[in-house]
C-alpha cells in the first residue's frame, strides 16, 4: 500500500511504499479550525508556518510531513477509503506528531521543564502511593501552588476544539513523539505523566481550586488518554474517553478510536453508533477483555436492559471512570453468542441485601463529601457504622482501626446532620477523641479516594455475601433508577482483581423459571462489588471452575423488562429485594424515618 508525504518547503505532493519512505512529521488539527483552509495554498496555509516553524527548531533533518486534508483527496471517495484505514499505520510511522492548535499556549519550553522538575517528587508521590508521608507537603504547603500553576497550563491545552474530535484521540495515542504548538509559534514537548498523574493527586488530596471549570476536560478525558499512551493499563480503555469526542458520520465515534484499542469489528452500513458499540463490547469479552463485564451497572435503566452486559454507549466513561479493575486475566475460556458472553468463573455464595445506604452525597457537581457520605450511610447506628467501615476497608485496617472509623462515624453523625440541613458542608470539620483516630480517618478518606470510586456510580446498598459459615459484609452500587430484580443473587469471580490485588465480583441473578426453560436463560448482570480484601484470593482459588452465561437475548430479565415497557410504557417493573421485606415493611421502615427525621430536626433546633 501506498501514500502521499508532502514538501514543508515546496508543496509538492509525492508518493510512497508504507514500507519504504522518507522521515516525516505528521500534524494532527481539527478540521473545524482552519488550519490548512481548502482554498489556501498549502505554502501560506497557518498549519504550515506550525510545522515550519517545529521543523525548524526540533526536526531539521526532516522534509516531509502528512496532512490528512491535502494528503488524502477529499473530492475521491475511493481514495478515502483505501487511506483512511491506513492513518493509524501512518502516525505511528511518523518521526513525530505535532498537534496544532488555534490558540495560544502562553508557556516556553525552559518554563515547562523546570515546572516538571519540581514536580517529580509529586509524581512520585502518585507512583508509590505515599499519600501518608509525602501529602502534606502537596496538600498544605509550597508543593500546592506548583501543582495549581502545572493544571492551568495544561488546562490551556484543552480548550479548542482539538480536543473534541474522535480522530485526533488515536492520533495522540498512536504517536511516537508529540509536540504541541499553538498560535504563537513555540513547539512544546510536555511529559505525559504531568496528564496522568497531577488530575488524581488534585482528586485524593482535595485541591479544590483545581477542580471542575475549565479542568473538567483534564479529569474526565486528557487523564486516561495519557494512560493509555504510557502503557498504563488495558489497550482497551482508550474506548472510555470518547465521552466529549465527535465526528461527522456518528458510527466513527467508535470506528475512529478502535485501532488504537486492539479490538476492531468490521464497518457495517446503515448502523446507528449504540449498535456498533455492542459489537465492539461483545468482541473486546471475546477477546478476554473482561474488565467490560465488570463495570459499575450506569445509566438509565432503559438503556441497561437493552443487554445488561454492555455498558449504555452514552455513560461507557462515567461506568469506567468508577471502575478500579484495569487489566484482567480471564479464567478460561471466553466466548460470545447472541449478545451473550460465557466466561470462566467460580460460583462464591450467595448474596443478600440488608441496607439501601444511598447516593454519595454531592451538594454541588463534582463536590463529593467522602466524609459526610460515610456518616450518613452509618446513620449514627453503631451496628451500621462497624459494618459499613469495615465493607469499605476491603481488609486494609485491622478490627481496633475499624472501631476507631465507627467511632468517628458516630461522633460526628449530628454534626454531618446539620451541615447537610443547613448546606454547610464545606464548613463541616471532623471531630475525633485522639490523634491516632485523625491518622486512621485521614488515611480511611484517601483510601476511598484511589480505590473506592464505585460509589460514585449511583445507589449503594449494604450487602452481605454468605456460603455455608462464611458471612462477608460487601457494597454494591446500582444505577439511581434501576430496581434489584426478584430471586436469588448470585456471586461469581471471574478473575476481578485490582492492581494491589483486590478482589471485585459479579452479582448476577436467574430468571424465576423452572426445567428447561431455566436451563437456556442467561445471568442477568446486576451489579459488581466494591473491592474486597485481597485475603479472598487464597480461599476462592479453591472453589471449582465453571461455565457461567451472561447477558444476551436469553437473559430473562432484561426480556422481561424491555416486554413490559414497551406494552406500559413504564420505566420499570422489577419487585423489590425480597430481604428488604414487603411493602407493609417497608411502609412502616418510611414512617419510623419520617419520625426520626422529625425528632432529629427538633433535637438540631
Amino acid at each position: 500500500m501506498s501514500f502521499r508525504l508532502l514538501n514543508v518547503f515546496t508543496g509538492r505532493l509525492t508518493e510512497h511504499a508504507l514500507t519504504s519512505h522518507p522521515s516525516f512529521l505528521a500534524a494532527s488539527h481539527a478540521w473545524s479550525e482552519q488550519l490548512f483552509p481548502p482554498d489556501v495554498d498549502f505554502l501560506f496555509s497557518p498549519g504550515r508556518m506550525a510545522i515550519l516553524t517545529t521543523v525548524q527548531q526540533r526536526y531539521p533533518s526532516i522534509k516531509h510531513c502528512w496532512v490528512d486534508t491535502i494528503c488524502i483527496d477529499q473530492k475521491d471517495v475511493d481514495d478515502k477509503i483505501r487511506q483512511i484505514p491506513l492513518m493509524g499505520e501512518i502516525f505511528g510511522k511518523a518521526e513525530g506528531v505535532l498537534i496544532i492548535l488555534s490558540c495560544e499556549l502562553g508557556m516556553r519550553q525552559d518554563h515547562v521543564d523546570s515546572l516538571t522538575s519540581q514536580l517529580d517528587g509529586a509524581i512520585a508521590m502518585e507512583a508509590e502511593e505515599a499519600w501518608a508521608t509525602e501529602g502534606q507537603h502537596w496538600q498544605f504547603g509550597d508543593g500546592r501552588s506548583l501543582i495549581a500553576q502545572a493544571m492551568k497550563g495544561l488546562a490551556r491545552l484543552t480548550t479548542t476544539a482539538w480536543s473534541t474530535r474522535v480522530w485526533t484521540l488515536q492520533e495522540y495515542i498512536l504517536a511516537r513523539t508529540i509536540t504541541w504548538i499553538g498560535t504563537n509559534l513555540v513547539p512544546l514537548v510536555i511529559d505525559d505523566i504531568l496528564f496522568s498523574s497531577l488530575p488524581v493527586i488534585c482528586d485524593t488530596l482535595i485541591i479544590e481550586e483545581c477542580m471542575g471549570g475549565e479542568f473538567d476536560k483534564l479529569y474526565k478525558f486528557f487523564s486516561g488518554m495519557a494512560n493509555v499512551r504510557l502503557r498504563r493499563g488495558d489497550r482497551t480503555r482508550v474506548m472510555e474517553l470518547l465521552g466529549n469526542r465527535k465526528a461527522t458520520v456518528e458510527c466513527d465515534e467508535v470506528y475512529g478510536v478502535m485501532a488504537a484499542s486492539g479490538v476492531e469489528v468490521s464497518v457495517m452500513k446503515n448502523e446507528k453508533k449504540e449498535q456498533v458499540w455492542a459489537r465492539w463490547v461483545e468482541e473486546a469479552l471475546r477477546q478476554g477483555h473482561l474488565r467490560w463485564l465488570l463495570l459499575p451497572t450506569i445509566g438509565p435503566a432503559s438503556a441497561i436492559h437493552e443487554n445488561c452486559i454492555v455498558v449504555p454507549f452514552s455513560v461507557r466513561h462515567e461506568a469506567s471512570s468508577c471502575s478500579v479493575l484495569d487489566k484482567l486475566y480471564p479464567l478460561g475460556p471466553c466466548s460470545v453468542s447472541n449478545g451473550a458472553a460465557t466466561v470462566t468463573g467460580r460460583f462464591l455464595g450467595f448474596c443478600h441485601i440488608e441496607k439501601r445506604l444511598g447516593a454519595v452525597h454531592e451538594p454541588e457537581p463534582n463536590h463529593i463529601h467522602r466524609d459526610i457520605t460515610v456518616i450518613l450511610y452509618a446513620a449514627g447506628r453503631w451496628s451500621y457504622a462497624l459494618r459499613v467501615g469495615s465493607a469499605l476497608s476491603a481488609g486494609r485496617y485491622k478490627t481496633r482501626h475499624i472501631v476507631s472509623i465507627a467511632q468517628a462515624l458516630i461522633d460526628n453523625w449530628s454534626g454531618a446532620l446539620r451541615a447537610v440541613h443547613r448546606g454547610s458542608e464545606e464548613r463541616f470539620k471532623m471531630k475525633f477523641r485522639t490523634e491516632g483516630q485523625a491518622r486512621i480517618w485521614k488515611d480511611f478518606m484517601l483510601f476511598m479516594a484511589s480505590r473506592l470510586t464505585g460509589l460514585n456510580a449511583g445507589v449503594a446498598y449494604l450487602a452481605t455475601i454468605r456460603r455455608a459459615s462464611m458471612r462477608v459484609d460487601t457494597i454494591i452500587v446500582v444505577a439511581r433508577d434501576q430496581h434489584l430484580p426478584a430471586g436469588e443473587l448470585a456471586v461469581v469471580d471471574v478473575g476481578g482483581r485490582t492492581p494491589d490485588g483486590l478482589c471485585v465480583f459479579l452479582i448476577a441473578t436467574k430468571s424465576t423459571t423452572s426445567g428447561a426453560e431455566a436451563l437456556s436463560n442467561a445471568r442477568h448482570k446486576v451489579a459488581v462489588t466494591l473491592p474486597l480484601s485481597s485475603a479472598f484470593e487464597g480461599l476462592v482459588k479453591h472453589f471449582k471452575l465453571e461455565s457461567f452465561t451472561f447477558g444476551g437475548r436469553n437473559c430473562q430479565v432484561c426480556h422481561e423488562y424491555r416486554k413490559t415497557a414497551l406494552s406500559d410504557g413504564i420505566a420499570s417493573t422489577m419487585s423489590p429485594v425480597r430481604s428488604l421485606g414487603n411493602r407493609r415493611t417497608e411502609r412502616v421502615q418510611c414512617s419510623r424515618k419520617r419520625r426520626r427525621s422529625k425528632y432529629l430536626r427538633r433535637r438540631l433546633r
